[in-house]
C-alpha cells in the first residue's frame, strides 16, 4: 500500500480570499498617499500665490519707474515716504488738460496707488480685488537714483527683508514682519 501524503488541502487550512487585515492596511497605504498629494497641491497653491504677488510687485515697480523716465523734470514729486496707507487725491487728468510737471507726476501717483490697490480688478460690490495683499510703497530720490520698495503681505512666515523700512511700522505683517514681503527696485533716471 501507498502512504499517502498529507497536504493543506486534507486538514482544511486553505486560504481563500482576501483577509480583512490585509485590506485594512491597503486602505491606510491609500489614505496616507492621498493625504500627501493634497498637501503637495496646497504648498504648490500657495508657491503659486507667492509668485503671483512677487510678479505684480515686479510689474507695478517697473510702471512707476517708466512713469519717472517720461517726466525727469518732476523726479522729486514723486517721492513719498510710504503710499497705500491713505488715498492719494486723483488730482487733474492730464489726459484732458494740459499739465505741469508736479501735476503730471501727482496724477502718476494717483493712478499708480490705484493699481497698487487693485484697480485693475473691481468684484460685483465694487471692492479693489487685482493688486497686492496689505501693500504699501515708499519712493525715494537720491540725485537721480531712484529707489521704489513695494511691501505687501504673503502667506506663510518668513525672515522680515532688511533692504528697507517700507511698511514695518503698518503692522500689517504680524510678529517682527514675518509676513512682509519686500520688493527693491533702484535706478538712475537722467533729469
Amino acid at each position: 500500500m501507498k502512504q499517502r501524503r498529507q497536504t493543506s488541502a486534507t486538514y482544511g487550512t486553505r486560504q481563500s480570499g482576501v483577509g480583512l487585515i490585509e485590506v485594512l492596511i491597503a486602505v491606510l497605504v491609500f489614505a496616507v498617499g492621498v493625504l500627501g498629494m493634497i498637501t503637495m497641491q496646497v504648498e504648490a497653491k500657495r508657491s503659486s500665490y507667492e509668485a503671483t504677488q512677487r510678479s505684480i510687485a515686479t510689474s507695478l515697480a517697473r510702471d512707476i519707474l517708466e512713469r519717472m523716465r517720461s517726466n525727469p523734470d518732476g523726479l522729486d514729486s514723486y517721492v513719498i515716504g510710504e503710499l497705500g496707507s491713505t488715498a492719494v487725491a486723483a488730482g487733474t487728468d492730464c489726459n484732458a488738460t494740459s499739465c505741469s510737471t508736479t501735476q503730471l507726476a501727482g496724477r502718476d501717483l494717483y493712478e499708480w496707488n490705484e493699481l497698487l490697490q487693485g484697480a485693475t480688478e473691481i468684484t460685483l460690490g465694487a471692492a479693489k480685488s487685482g493688486g497686492l495683499i496689505d501693500s504699501r510703497a515708499c519712493i525715494t530720490n537720491t540725485t537721480g537714483f531712484v529707489t521704489v520698495a513695494i511691501a505687501w503681505k504673503g502667506v506663510n512666515d518668513m525672515t522680515n527683508p532688511t533692504d528697507s523700512t517700507c511698511g514695518e511700522g503698518s503692522g500689517l505683517y504680524g510678529t517682527a514682519n514675518v509676513k512682509r514681503r519686500l520688493l527693491y527696485m533702484t535706478t538712475f533716471v537722467r533729469t
